[in-house]
């Protein structure tokens, strides 16, 4: 049983779970009443619906796969205040991505929108903060907003190969017209292929002439020092999803082993990633943690 339960918990990619299973289970932390981090190398599906308090969720670059349903949405009013925070998330596959409703506000970062109808859809009086976001081959509009009344904010971010369009807005009364919307105050704003390693399977790390790499906020930083990316998937070895998943493949196993002792002997491609007890320090006790990783 010990290596039926190690195989599942290193190759947990393979394997999806139901989003609102994690939703339901979830507990609070500070100001959050759902505090959310989900697996980095595991694949989510289905949507969620928030009405009623705060609510953070970091997927860590996994993915949440709508299914070709709706996705995330929250709503809020006087009575029911509702808040949704959510970062470094590959949304895919949905009527939209995200929709924000009512009264409710919120911030989303560091996330991939792909192949949704509509990547995010606010309504209403809806106050909301986009930054380093990608908007990539969605079916109609990037970013599509209901009515003229909500607050939205985006910066540095990406959209390029939206079928309708980048950034659009729909007012009442207009029918099924559809006018383009200026970003504002549009900080940082790039209209380029991200250059995914491979989309069709949902890698969504960059390739190394992405445009989307260190065109971030450039007041925030990945892991590495570097400015922050655009994306769900910071492009670089450095950054660890994973504890001890040296090379970034998902499993956890001796040739993580095998990278940590090449770069204890000969110094060879080191990464904050490679200091697994955090003491800034590269050496047998860091190798000893791997294996007790892989033997747990």
């Amino acid at each position: 049983m010990k290596y039926i339960k190690y195989f599942l918990v290193l190759n947990s990619f393979v394997f999806c779970i139901s989003l609102q299973e994690v939703f339901d289970n979830a507990s609070g932390d500070g100001e959050y009443e759902k505090y959310i981090i989900l697996d980095p190398n595991t694949t989510y599906t289905g949507g969620i619906g928030i009405f009623e308090g705060d609510v953070y969720i970091n997927c860590q670059g996994s993915v949440i796969d709508l299914e070709e349903g709706n996705g995330i949405w929250i709503y809020a009013d006087e009575n029911y205040l509702a808040t949704l925070d959510i970062q470094y998330c590959n949304i895919i596959n949905g009527a939209y991505g995200l929709s924000y409703s009512g009264i409710s506000s919120g911030t989303v970062t560091n996330c991939n929108f792909y192949n949704n109808n509509i990547g995010i859809k606010p309504f209403d009086y809806v106050e909301l903060h986009i930054e380093n976001c990608n908007f990539a081959y969605n079916i109609t509009y990037g970013l599509g907003i209901i009515s003229e009344t909500p607050v939205i904010t985006i910066n540095y971010s990406n959209s390029w190969g939206c079928e309708n369009g980048d950034y659009w807005e729909n007012c009442p009364g207009w029918g099924n017209i559809w006018t383009p919307w200026v970003p504002d105050p549009g900080i940082g704003l790039i209209y380029q292929d991200p250059n995914f390693i491979d989309i069709e399977n949902l890698n969504f790390e960059y390739s190394p002439d992405s445009p989307c790499i260190d065109a971030g906020n450039p007041n925030q930083y990945d892991s590495d020092g570097s400015i922050r990316d655009i994306g769900a998937n910071p492009h670089n070895n450095q950054y660890c999803f994973l504890s001890g998943d040296l090379n970034n493949d998902g499993i956890i196993n001796v040739i993580d082993i095998v990278d940590l002792v090449n770069c204890i002997l000969f110094s060879e491609n080191c990464t904050i990633c490679f200091d697994i007890n955090e003491d800034n320090e590269y050496n047998i006790l860091d190798v000893l943690d791997i294996i007790n990783i892989i033997i747990n």
